[in-house]
């Protein structure tokens, strides 16, 4: 198991537990290894991730409404190649003895799939299936447990099929600036928070993750992005755009990595922050592009930041990917 999805998954195992009959709150995990992510209610505990015939999967555990010392629901996300066949032949097979209690179309990265639930022959036990099959590589969601204790999830599990999402920067939503000359992409959940322009002379944005994990007194956890564009003097270089920005970081600014990203004009770094409230980590991407200058600013705690390290990434990639691709 990988550095980075030790971190994820304890992301979920560290939440603090609370009563199942408490709706507890929805966090957003990302999974590195098949670059999704998910919402989750808080308290379930992840299992290692396996491999088999080329799938990827983890499952994530949750309590029995009726008795707690006891797993009652699972979750399984996959990832891996698509079989021969339609979709309905691989349903089957998770199927077994239960009977369908009704299916609808479900879709998943703009791509149509097949959404199920099922039932047994008792009612006592009750499983929801989604696939979808996106340029050849099959998704999945897989719920199985207790019938009360997946009736006490329903709302959760709406929320987890409706936010299921793969976070591949060619499926991200693209903002577009006023005068369409400035895009950029993000991943749907991110919610954006603040905008202001000046056309032609300058741009701020600000986006927000979705809650990534629980602070003790409840209080929930996310990234920021801020995205700073100027119009730029044609002698400005890279170089001395980065050298003038670092200047003004003050002292509670420590370097921890700095990359130039090759062929792209621009630098990548990541600071620890420490302030009187708390310490962060800062990842800030200086470009210098088209007659503009851009600093994308992503600021998170710590260990949220190590364990969606990959998701910021991928989200720094799409920065320079043209719209159109």
């Amino acid at each position: 198991m990988s550095h980075r999805l030790t971190l994820a998954s304890l992301l979920v195992v560290a939440l603090a537990a609370c009563e199942l009959r408490s709706k507890p709150a929805l966090i957003t995990v990302y999974s590195p290894t098949n670059q999704v992510s998910f919402p989750l209610p808080q308290g379930w505990t992840a299992d290692e991730a396996v491999e088999q015939a080329g799938f990827h999967m983890q499952t994530f555990t949750g309590r029995s409404v009726d008795v707690p010392e006891r797993a009652g629901i699972r979750l399984q996300i996959m990832a891996g190649p698509m079989p021969d066949g339609p979709l309905a032949d691989v349903a089957t097979r998770y199927r077994r003895e239960l009977k369908g209690e009704g299916e609808e179309d479900y879709v998943f990265a703009g791509h149509r799939g097949k959404s199920w639930r099922f039932v047994s022959e008792d009612g006592e036990e009750r499983s929801r299936l989604a696939l979808v099959d996106v340029e050849g590589t099959l998704y999945g969601l897989f719920a199985r447990g207790e019938a009360p204790t997946i009736d006490a999830y329903r709302e959760a599990l709406d929320r987890i099929w409706a936010g299921y999402s793969l976070e591949k920067w060619k499926y991200f939503e693209v903002y577009e600036a006023p005068g369409g000359d400035v895009f950029i992409r993000h991943p749907r959940s991110w919610e954006r928070t603040q905008t202001a322009t000046d056309p032609g002379e300058s741009l701020f944005v600000g986006f927000r993750s979705p809650p990534l994990a629980v602070e003790k007194d409840g209080a929930t956890v996310h990234a920021t992005l801020e995205v700073t564009v100027n119009r730029a003097p044609p002698e400005l270089t890279i170089e001395k755009f980065y050298a003038a920005r670092t200047e003004t970081l003050g002292d509670y600014y420590r370097l921890l990595e700095h990359e130039s990203m090759e062929g792209l004009s621009a630098v990548s770094t990541l600071y620890h922050v420490e302030t009187q409230l708390a310490e962060y980590l800062e990842r800030t991407v200086y470009a210098v592009r088209d007659g503009k200058s851009f600093i994308y600013k992503f600021n998170c705690r710590n260990q949220v930041y190590r364990a969606t390290e990959p998701w910021i990434d991928e989200i720094v990639r799409g920065f320079f990917e043209p719209p159109e691709s």
